[in-house]
């Protein structure tokens, strides 16, 4: 592994560790006001270098990261109980005033927090369709039999995508599920800009129909697991492919989006499939 591959792929592990340790942190201590010093150490970054670094990765500061989870979990709070007050939310949530909670919830959700318009469904719903995929060409690159495993290729591959200067709309980052639901690759699509010069192992999946699901990963793959009519159409031999829409090393896991394609028997109809209803 070249030196700037290496550097790239350290970058994304650290910055990964941050992210997960403000998204645990959270989780055990809703109130806990995380400094950017303790970040810093977790990422095992200066602290200028980490501030630019984890804006840069995420898109946002790591306050904005923990706003967005608090805002997050005041909406679900909302909703779960509409007896709640505005007020008494805003200020569990860390906000001086109902106002400026109102304010700072309209800029995330594009509403008020008055409004409970069952908005935590949206984290449990899979869109869901049938689509002809054509033979596709990846780039790929294989992955050990752990999720540790998984993480390191995906790294690397991502890291190969940014030293080549790949655009991000032109990624197109899968991963390739063998039929017995082991991780078995991870794949840039083939395009003008992702070719052979990255020198990985090409793979070629075969096209034809497929169930497609798309959502938050956990909700997609219980969608999968829980759906009688599509597991009975799919075809067991052939690998499941699953596609990244955000980059999941900088997100947590609420905010993950994939999309499933999954390989289905010739004939079946997109009627017969329970998924659609």
């Amino acid at each position: 592994m070249g030196m700037r591959l290496a550097t790239s792929v350290e970058r994304r592990r650290r910055i990964r560790r941050a992210v997960r340790h403000v998204e645990q942190r959270f989780r055990s201590e809703p109130d806990a006001q995380m400094k950017l010093a303790e970040l810093a150490d977790i990422a095992c970054l200066s602290l200028f270098h980490f501030i630019r670094l984890y804006q840069s990765a995420v898109g946002e500061t790591p306050q904005a990261t923990l706003r967005r989870l608090r805002l997050e979990a005041a909406r679900q709070r909302l909703t779960a109980d509409p007896a709640l007050s505005v007020t008494e939310v805003a200020f569990d949530s860390g906000y001086d005033s109902s106002q400026a909670f109102t304010r700072a919830y309209r800029r995330q959700f594009g509403t008020v927090p008055s409004v409970r318009d069952e908005a935590m469904g949206l984290l449990e719903s899979v869109d869901a369709t049938v689509v002809e995929l054509p033979a596709l060409t990846m780039q790929t690159m294989e992955i050990e039999r752990s999720w540790a495993g998984a993480w390191t290729a995906y790294d690397e591959l991502m890291g190969r995508l940014e030293i080549a200067a790949v655009p991000m709309r032109n990624q197109n980052v899968f991963g390739v599920f063998s039929p017995d639901r082991v991780f078995a690759h991870a794949c840039a699509l083939e395009n003008d800009f992702v070719d052979g010069r990255f020198r990985l192992q090409q793979q070629r999946l075969d096209g034809g129909w497929h169930a497609c699901l798309g959502g938050q990963p956990d909700a997609v793959w219980r969608r999968l697991d829980r759906d009688a009519a599509l597991n009975k159409a799919r075809v067991l031999n052939r690998p499941i492919l699953m596609r990244y829409l955000n980059d999941p090393s900088y997100k947590v896991d609420t905010e993950q989006k994939i999309r499933l394609y999954v390989p289905l028997v010739a004939g079946v109809r997109p009627e017969d499939l329970s998924l659609l209803l």
